[in-house]
């Protein structure tokens, strides 16, 4: 897992250098989230989570995503001591209309999880968001990210800024 988020770290800085390391087409995010850890032996338990967003855009339709995030049942030790750590290296493809972004990601996820809740750390991610513009560069951020087939879900609402506005 980590020699794939390792090779899609370098096509990431390859694809950045093809592009002329254009920062007008990077955009960042932050997210506050519920997120559900589907537990083997007690159902599901819901956690909050907090996320952090880093992307490019390649062309107006594609772009590469790459996500953290933390989550823990008592807000107080989301940072400090997390049930859950998760990143994701995703491939973003959307279309914009008038002021909304819509789009569908795919991609691989690690989880890090707390000994006592569950075993699995490593899985495929797929997801789904909309952005909606405020003005050319700051949008509202709807994201949904179900982690290894159910095992982790995350629901967030936050913020995205476009280095040099929406396309």
């Amino acid at each position: 897992m980590r020699k794939l988020l390792g090779i899609v770290a370098l096509s990431l800085g390859l694809f950045a250098g093809q592009a002329q390391a254009d920062i007008a087409k990077m955009y960042y995010g932050v997210g506050f989230t519920d997120g559900k850890m589907e537990l083997s032996n007690a159902g599901d338990k819901s956690l909050g989570t907090i996320n952090a967003t880093l992307g490019f855009q390649l062309m107006d339709f594609i772009g590469l995503e790459l996500e953290v995030g933390a989550a823990s049942d008592q807000t107080g030790s989301i940072i400090s001591e997390p049930l859950v750590q998760y990143q994701a290296a995703l491939v973003r493809l959307g279309f914009r209309f008038d002021r909304a972004g819509f789009y569908l990601l795919g991609g691989q996820a690690r989880l890090d999880i707390d000994e006592g809740l569950n075993s699995t750390d490593a899985g495929t991610a797929v997801g789904a968001g909309i952005n909606l513009f405020g003005n050319e560069t700051t949008s509202l951020n709807f994201h949904y990210l179900n982690i290894d087939d159910g095992t982790f879900t995350t629901a967030s609402i936050g913020f995205q800024y476009y280095f040099g506005g929406f396309r």
